[in-house]
Formats: structure tokens, sequence, C-alpha cells
């Protein structure tokens, strides 16, 4: 049976975004166009111009995909919901970011995102769309890992994300730096510590919550 129109365009754009992704990472926000990711994933120039109305509309809508769309988003929302302690799920999510950084198959994706940094920072609009996909801006929702009895759970959620953000961010700018000696099981022994270090300190407090 012939795929739908419907389904068609829905496949072109997942193609339109994986080749951004690959075209952006590898030549640069500023050394490829629109172009250059039309020919990669096979189609016309048609096919992005009806789909994006510019590099950064794409971009963001490559970063959205990873977050909402892509298996690694659903292998780590899964771990949120099915996991029933809170500590079990936090390290279930641990593991799962050491086991997406060792697979290799963010390595473009950071190479994008912080390619698009810059980029983004010019325009303000671009800057606050680009904060709220990454889960720290005011628009931001959605579940966090952080266990409810640590402290950390009692910080405001976009700032749990923007802490979890800055540690998966700076771990991936350096593994691609450093490959060999940044060992992605770092993420885990920073977010476990904290999260731990919060929760002892919450045990023994008076009760009062921590301002901020």
């Amino acid at each position: 049976m012939p795929r739908t129109t419907k389904a068609q365009q829905q496949q072109n754009r997942v193609l339109l975004l994986q080749a951004a992704e690959r075209v952006f990472a590898r030549r640069g926000v500023e050394g490829a166009s629109l172009d250059d990711v039309a020919v990669d994933a096979g189609l016309t120039k048609g096919a992005v111009y009806s789909n994006f109305s510019g590099k950064g509309e794409l971009i963001l809508e490559v970063i959205r995909h990873r977050q909402t769309s892509s298996q690694e988003a659903q292998d780590f929302s899964a771990v949120l919901l099915e996991a029933t302690d809170d500590y079990a799920r936090l390290e279930a999510w641990c593991e799962m970011w050491i086991r997406t950084q060792r697979s290799g198959e963010r390595s473009s994706y950071s190479r994008l995102v912080f390619e698009f940094i810059p980029y983004a920072l010019r325009d303000e609009e671009l800057t606050r769309r680009f904060l709220d996909l990454l889960g720290t801006g005011e628009a931001a929702q959605g579940a966090s890992p952080i266990p409810s009895s640590s402290l950390f759970a009692r910080i405001p959620h976009a700032d749990q994300m923007r802490i979890l953000l800055a540690l998966d961010m700076g771990l991936a700018a350096l593994t691609l730096f450093d490959p060999e000696g940044v060992k992605p099981e770092l993420y885990k022994t920073a977010v476990l510590s904290l999260a731990r270090t919060l929760y002892e300190a919450g045990a023994g407090s008076d009760g009062v919550e921590p301002e901020g």
C-alpha cells in the first residue's frame, strides 16, 4: 500500500531533522546552508523551505525532536515512569545517560548544540525558545529525576534542570575535547553526590524551607 501524503511528509521532516543535525554539527551553523541540508537528506530544496522558515527554526526543531520524539527521549521518559524508588529512579536516569554517551549517538547532537549557542545568542527570541526546549526557561515543564526526599527537589524546577543541564553540557563539551579522558560515569558521580548530600542536609535540618 503506498504511503499517504501526510505520512510521506512526516518521514521527510524526520529525514531533514536528522540531516540538519549531521550537517550543522559537521560544518557549523554559519558554514552550512538549508540547501546543504536538503542535499544530505536526499530531498529537494522545496522540502526544506516548506517545513522550516530558516536555520534557527530548523535547529530548534532538531532539539525539540531530540527532547521529545527520539528513542533517547522515550528511554529517559520510561525510566522516570517505571522506577518506584526515588533513588533507584535517579540511578537509572544516570545509567541511561552513561549508556547514551558511551554509544556515541550524542556526539553530533552535542556539536550541533554548541554550534547553535553563539548563533542563538544574537537573537532574543531564539535564545528564549532554546532555553525552553532545554528545560530551563520560563515555559519549561516536565518531570525531574531528583528524589523528592532530597533538598534538591525543593529547589525550583527550572533551577534543578539548570544544574542537571550544566553537568550534562559541561561533560559533553569536555568529552568532545578529551573523549578518552572524560568518563561518562562522572555524570552519575556528580548527580548522586549532590542529591545525597542535600538529602543528608535535609535530614538534619529544622524543617525550614531554604530560600530561593
